[in-house]
């Protein structure tokens, strides 16, 4: 497949259009806790469990989890946060995996020991039922660039790869990142976090922004050369969350102009 746009586009086009991205998820976050993710790490233990929760719903939701497997997942992520006893020990990382390590039996756990306390925590949810690694890495984006649940520098975090961003990355870049799957491993999540760092550097997770892109200028056509104009029908199933963004949304796909032609 011919490469469509450079990595330099690629760049200029995620940046340029992050603070509609961030604005979209952020009406997310609280159209699904009802709180204003600015005022996240505010939150005292119970409004903070409350919205802890809410935030792993939703992400196993838009993994196409059965129902019942979400409310065990949810009643699970419960048992753990028993554990906290404050407000102030639930918002800091530090204590928040410690609490992971010992609830999973793993305090003397050396395997984890180098890596980022972030990048832990984000491993170890996927021991919790129904999480795989894109449900961590979607929560904890959630928890650390979408809101400030956690008050951490977002070169922490990992990109979640899911069939639209995997489909971005084939077509734009002809790279494939595994065989397509409802459910990629961390091999494959390896490979889409090189190619964030490749071209944003220490903003490799704003490489999940071509989600965006995908989900409401490339997704559902049925034609190559069909124009990659905004999608109505996600628009309006997406309509919620798109207070304040929808009239500044490009009309067409913001990698047009440089060329994209979109794959089958």
């Amino acid at each position: 497949m011919e490469r469509c746009v450079t990595k330099e586009v690629i760049k200029k086009v995620i940046l340029d259009i992050n603070p509609l991205v961030r604005k979209y998820f952020k009406n997310v976050v609280q159209f699904q806790t009802g709180i204003n993710p600015e005022e996240a790490n505010k939150l005292d233990l119970k409004e903070s469990i409350h919205f802890l929760e809410h935030i792993w719903g939703g992400c196993l939701d838009w993994g196409n989890q059965r129902i019942d497997y979400i409310e065990k997942s949810v009643r699970q992520l419960n048992e753990f946060l028993k554990s906290f006893t404050s407000e102030k020990e639930i918002h800091d990382p530090q204590i928040f995996l410690k609490k992971l390590k010992n609830y999973y039996g793993e305090k003397n756990d050396n395997s984890l020991r180098d890596e980022d306390p972030i990048r832990q925590i984000t491993k170890l949810l996927t021991k919790f039922h129904s999480v795989r690694i894109k449900s961590a890495a979607l929560i904890m984006r959630f928890l650390c660039l979408d809101s400030n649940f956690f008050d951490v520098h977002k070169s922490k975090l990992i990109p979640p790869l899911d069939r639209v961003n995997y489909r971005m990355c084939e077509q734009l870049l002809d790279k494939k990142l595994g065989k397509i799957s409802a459910s990629f491993n961390e091999t494959a999540h390896k490979k889409f976090q090189d190619i964030g760092e490749e071209i944003l550097g220490e903003n490799m997770i704003l490489i999940d922004n071509l989600w965006f892109i995908g989900h409401f200028y490339h997704d559902g056509r049925k034609h190559t050369h069909s124009l990659c104009g905004v999608r109505k029908g996600a628009m309006i199933v997406d309509f919620p969350f798109l207070k304040d963004i929808i009239e500044k949304m490009p009309r067409q796909c913001p990698f047009l102009k440089y060329g994209c032609k979109r794959a089958l």
